[in-house]
């Protein structure tokens, strides 16, 4: 069987692609697995339909079927490990409606998160969820890997605006689930069944998530400290003191040391930062949980506090945040960027426990993340000939916040990558039980097989 001939036959011969230069396009993610896989064919669909026939299709020759948005995931979410058919959601890239009335919009999956953010901000409205590579990742993506991002403290990660997805289940079966209303309580709660289930039980192929109006009013700060203890407690203190804030994020020494020249003029003795960033509907309730946030740190031996005045100040208190990641692969041969989440008050004693886990596996380990729901990124960079350490290393880190009654994935999901981790994580009857689960929306098991279980 000609498998590019047969789905022309049915979808047109300009979606779909069997070049071996086409195909290497789709042999990578973002994560720093090195070997190379190849689908068999990538399908650019344009449609639910074209979706739904090429499902159905696989299903009858029992052919793997990977999604992927845009390929920034970390984990091989979106690599074909078993070859088959690639789907690209390049093409359904289209916003179909902006209801400002009833506060919601709906997208197809191949919206790229950052023009969504411009699109609905220039009416006044606001969609939180803002993943590190957001001016890359596609809104399919998100809902596949339940992304999170640096406001998602405040306000919530991509499950809490979900309201209703279309989704083509492992038969080729197009399902509507979720309502666009407010409050539903119909059945269960199918949408939340798909977030975050990694393409493996079904494909989404239109989006509608819930809005809410923007505050007018932000305050960004960079604030320095002594030691990487002092900021983590910090963090603490603020939350304790009923201070809300956007975002409250943490940089040890040694991921800002590999931004230094390109960021704020931090002062030599610095030895963690965090950006913390505030917002309300006046300028009066900013001002004053500023400056009870300025109290808070004085207490905690602070060196220096760096406030944005323009919103020029403030992309610039960002910048560093922002390129550190892309920073730290421009370093390194590759890097694992693992999103442990640990009760934010455990923040401080994690931190010490990175920096001996480092002089024990003999990587540099720079860490920060999304301090305010304990949510770290340690970051192992090494070479190829390196890996069992990292693998040693990834291991006992996991161990560690486990022991803490904390998790080994925030927002990168399990994917390919992390998969042979899970059991320490979650009992066999839990994954016996997710595992039937996938049986029912996938029957032949062709839709992203190998991830997640």
């Amino acid at each position: 069987m000609n498998l590019r001939n047969e789905i022309e036959k049915f979808i047109g011969d300009n979606k779909v692609f069997d070049s071996v230069e086409h195909r290497e396009t789709y042999a990578r993610d973002e994560s720093t697995i090195k070997e190379i896989y190849l689908p068999d064919l990538v399908v650019h669909p344009e449609s639910t339909e074209d979706v739904a026939k090429v499902v159905k299709f696989a299903y009858e020759h029992k052919i793997p079927v990977v999604p992927r948005g845009a390929g920034t995931g970390l984990s091989g979410g979106a690599l074909a490990i078993h070859g088959g058919i690639m789907l690209s959601f390049d093409r359904m890239n289209q916003i179909l409606e902006l209801d400002e009335d009833n506060l919601h919009v709906t997208l197809q999956p191949g919206v790229i998160t950052g023009e969504l953010h411009e699109e609905v901000e220039r009416h006044g409205l606001f969609y939180p969820p803002d993943p590190a590579s957001l001016d890359d990742c596609s809104m399919g993506g998100n809902i596949a890997e339940n992304a999170g991002g640096p406001r998602a403290f405040k306000y919530g990660v991509t499950k809490n605006y979900v309201l209703e997805l279309e989704v083509v289940i492992g038969n080729g079966e197009i399902l509507r689930v979720g309502r666009r209303t407010k409050k539903w309580v119909v059945g269960y709660n199918m949408p939340q069944i798909f977030v975050g289930s990694e393409g493996t039980l079904g494909i989404v192929t239109e989006i509608t998530v819930a809005l809410i109006p923007r505050p007018p009013q932000i305050q960004t700060l960079l604030i320095a400290f002594p030691d990487e203890y002092s900021a983590g407690k910090t963090v603490s203190e603020i939350v304790k003191a009923q201070i809300l804030p956007v975002t409250l994020e943490f940089m040890d020494r040694k991921s800002f040391d590999y931004v230094r020249d390109k960021a704020q003029n931090i002062p030599e003795e610095t030895g963690a930062l965090l950006l913390v960033e505030v917002d309300g509907w006046s300028e009066s309730e900013v001002v004053e949980q500023t400056e009870k946030i300025a109290e808070i740190c004085e207490k905690q031996n602070v060196i220096e506090i760096f406030a944005a005045f323009s919103e020029q100040d403030r992309e610039r208190l960002w910048h560093a945040r922002r390129i550190l990641y892309t920073t730290l692969e421009e370093n390194s041969q590759r890097v694992r960027s693992e999103d442990i989440v640990v009760k934010r008050e455990l923040i401080p004693e994690v931190v010490i426990y990175v920096r001996k886990l480092e002089e024990k596996v003999g990587l540099p380990l720079p860490t920060f993340g999304h301090a305010g729901d304990g949510n770290l990124h340690v970051n192992f960079l090494y070479n190829d000939d390196e890996i069992e350490k990292v693998n040693k290393g990834v291991r006992e880190l996991y161990q560690y916040i486990l022991s803490l009654e904390g998790t080994i994935s925030g927002e990168h999901g399990i994917g390919f990558l992390k998969k042979p981790y899970i059991n320490m994580e979650q009992p066999e009857n839990l994954i016996a039980l997710q595992r039937n689960l996938k049986k029912v929306f996938d029957p032949k098991n062709i839709l992203n097989p190998g991830k997640v279980f």
